[in-house]
């Protein structure tokens, strides 16, 4: 259990740490907008073209799997369930953290999302639609923060060096399962979801170097 004091100065951290993120992706939208915006439409479309091009009734069917497990009705009791138990268990102390790091990838995700308000991809064979903007994939924002400090916080408890090397690739495959599913189904652009990647490992590291300072 941490002090009063230690608590109260990761919650510093953790805001500066939000503060530094949205400093960050705002400099990642002008870059966008003032440089890159042309080459990422390129690349955009000659990855979705190919990325279509693979698929199959079986393929289509593990990809809307992974966006299943990214999407808010599965992270929303994952991380409700996983703070619980660990409150449960007396380390109240993750279990803020697991909360505050699925907080401020959604407080990101959803500022980024309300200044691009860029739509979504018009293609004529998707296989989902929605109605909310599209930069960044919050799928991968999410799926980059809570794996990461799934990994972050597990990998010190497991002895095994196969057991931590399985841990970080198993969640490796999931975070860029997740994001490929969300190009796979036509519902984001890869540039989507590459920025989702950026900005959920800029909280990510914002989360966790907050974390290594207090118990440091």
């Amino acid at each position: 259990m941490r002090s009063l004091r230690k608590r109260t100065v990761s919650g510093v951290l953790l805001l500066v740490g939000l503060a530094a993120s949205l400093v960050v992706t705002y400099g990642l939208v002008e870059l966008h907008d003032e440089i890159l915006e042309a080459s990422f439409r390129h690349w955009d479309q000659a990855i979705q073209s190919w990325v279509h091009g693979l698929a199959s009734p079986m393929l289509t069917q593990v990809m809307l799997g992974l966006s299943w497990i990214g999407s808010p009705y599965a992270l929303v009791p994952a991380v409700a369930l996983a703070a619980g138990l660990l409150w449960w268990r007396r380390m109240k102390d993750d279990a803020v953290l697991v909360i505050a790091a699925a907080l401020g990838g959604v407080a990101l995700n959803e500022v980024m999302k309300l200044y691009f308000k860029r739509l979504r991809p018009d293609v004529a064979w998707a296989f989902v639609h929605e109605n909310s903007f599209s930069f960044p994939s919050g799928h991968s924002v999410l799926a980059m923060v809570m794996y990461g400090v799934i990994v972050y916080k597990t990998q010190d408890k497991l002895r095994s060096k196969r057991a931590k090397a399985a841990l970080v690739v198993g969640a490796l495959l999931m975070v860029m399962g997740i994001g490929a599913s969300r190009v796979y189904l036509g519902v984001h652009y890869p540039s989507d979801v590459a920025a989702g990647y950026f900005v959920g490992a800029v909280w990510l590291a914002a989360v966790v170097g907050s974390d290594v300072w207090v118990e440091g």
